[in-house]
């Protein structure tokens, strides 16, 4: 197996011990292609950063397959995030909008494809859509108040909600943590969905954007049901008759193509 980025070998290992709930630690450096020391270093990082636990020589998860980092989320399924931020872009029309941007990983793709876009005002709450964006100095930001999420590095709280509240959005595009036809769009936190969910009410077009591996996921905060946004822009990999099913209710399904090669080290 290839070598990988520190980033995308953790997601990797936190993968794993998500599916098998502990890990040898020896059967690590075959399965990464690395030496046993990187090994080491990463889970040290792992144990470090509170999201597994070490003894005898195997690991197992701390968290059991909750929110981590948006940090390491951005290697995960990195190249679907990319296409799809490339994809979503193109569905924002070309003249002066004013339109919303969620934190996340994947919609951190849609914002750097919109960088160079001087006809836009874009509210966000994510610290790092921010941060890029005024980087560039072409597109307007309104960042929103609230309290900082370090896992996601961005706003939430009462502030952000009353700042998004004073909004009208020609677009907005939020991200999901799960997506299941009953359950609809579903993120691990109550005030991330509760963002999200202001943000497409807010809004005369709404985008939802998630790799495949999201599909099929439900996480306990709806963000939003099925019908209540116009479009979903996900990957090839995702279920066909998941696809079909939205598109028969009524959601613009648009899927791009990602080799499956891109693919190695989902998140399931």
């Amino acid at each position: 197996m290839v070598d990988r980025t520190r980033n995308a070998r953790i997601s990797l290992i936190l993968n794993l011990v998500s599916q098998r709930g502990e890990l040898q630690v020896r059967l690590l450096p075959s399965i990464l292609g690395v030496s046993g020391a990187t090994v080491r270093r990463d889970v040290a990082v792992l144990e470090g950063r509170g999201l597994i636990r070490r003894s005898y020589g195997k690991i197992a998860a701390v968290r059991g397959g909750g929110e981590l980092p948006v940090s390491l989320r951005r290697s995960q399924n990195a190249e679907a995030k990319r296409r799809i931020g490339s994809l979503a872009s193109t569905l924002i029309p070309n003249r002066p909008l004013t339109m919303a941007l969620s934190g996340g990983s994947t919609v951190g793709f849609v914002a750097r494809s919109l960088a160079d876009r001087s006809d836009l005002t874009v509210v966000t709450n994510g610290l790092d859509t921010a941060t890029f964006l005024m980087a560039r100095q072409v597109v307007k930001v309104v960042v929103t108040g609230g309290t900082a999420n370090p896992l996601g590095h961005d706003l939430i709280g009462r502030a952000a909600e009353k700042s998004l509240g004073a909004h009208k959005f020609d677009y907005a595009v939020v991200g999901a943590d799960g997506v299941s036809p009953v359950a609809g769009f579903t993120r691990y936190s109550a005030c991330g969905a509760e963002i999200d969910r202001i943000m497409l009410e807010q809004a005369e077009h709404k985008i939802v954007v998630a790799d495949s591996s999201k599909l099929g996921r439900v996480h306990k905060a709806r963000t939003a049901d099925i019908r209540g946004i116009d479009t979903l822009v996900t990957d090839s990999h995702a279920s066909a008759e998941m696809v079909a099913y939205f598109r028969e209710v009524g959601v613009a399904t648009i899927l791009v193509v990602v080799p499956s090669v891109a693919r190695v080290g989902r998140f399931r």
